[in-house]
C-alpha cells in the first residue's frame, strides 16, 4: 500500500515553493541581467494562470529520477542573507508543463528561523528547489545540499524530493 503525505504537508510544500518563487520574481524583475530581444522577463499569464518568466544568462543542468535535461534563459540574485536562481518560466498552477528550475537558499523572507545566511560561497544544507519539466514535478523543501562557488556565480545541488516516493534530484547551475 502506498503512503501519501498528508494534505497539510503538501500545502506546506506548495506554500514554501510559492514563497520562494514570488521572492525570486521580485528580485529578478530589476536584476539588470542581459536578455535577448525575444525574451521579456516579468509577470505574465499562461492559460489564464499567473506566471513569471526569467531571462538572462543563467542555465541549469538537472538529473531528476530517470530524466536528464538542461534549461537556459534565467537569472540569479542574492543579498548578504540569501541566494536564488530561476531558469525558465514559473507558473503558479498544479501540473505545470512549461520547464522551470528554481533554487533558493539562506535566510530568505519567511524562511524558517534555523536557516543560516547564504551571502558567500560555501556549502549550505537547507533550502527550496522547484523543478518542472513537461508535466513532471520535483520539489525539495528542507534538506538539500547546495554548494555555491565563484562569487555565487555557479554551484551544484543534490537532495531527495519532499513528497513520496522520495526521488533523488541533483544538478548544477551557472549564472
Amino acid at each position: 500500500m502506498a503512503h501519501w503525505p498528508s494534505l497539510g504537508r503538501r500545502r506546506l510544500i506548495v506554500l514554501a515553493a510559492c514563497s520562494a518563487l514570488l521572492l525570486a520574481a521580485s528580485l529578478s524583475a530589476g536584476a539588470g541581467q542581459a536578455h535577448s530581444l525575444r525574451c521579456k522577463p516579468g509577470t505574465t499569464k499562461i492559460d489564464g494562470k499567473r506566471a513569471t518568466k526569467f531571462c538572462g544568462s543563467a542555465t541549469a543542468a538537472i538529473h531528476a529520477g530517470k530524466f536528464w535535461f538542461r534549461l537556459r534563459s534565467g537569472s540569479c540574485a542574492g543579498t548578504s542573507r540569501f541566494f536564488t536562481v530561476n531558469v525558465g518560466t514559473a507558473v503558479v498552477a498544479p501540473n505545470q508543463t512549461i520547464p522551470y528550475f528554481g533554487l533558493t537558499v539562506g535566510k530568505y523572507p519567511n524562511a524558517p528561523k534555523a536557516r543560516k545566511p547564504a551571502g558567500k560561497d560555501g556549502v549550505y544544507h537547507l533550502g527550496v528547489v522547484v523543478i518542472r519539466w513537461h508535466g513532471g514535478a520535483w520539489d525539495i523543501s528542507g534538506w538539500v545540499k547546495v554548494t555555491l562557488w565563484g562569487g555565487r556565480s555557479g554551484g551544484k545541488f543534490s537532495g531527495r524530493t519532499t513528497a513520496y516516493p522520495h526521488r533523488s534530484v541533483s544538478g548544477s547551475f551557472s549564472c
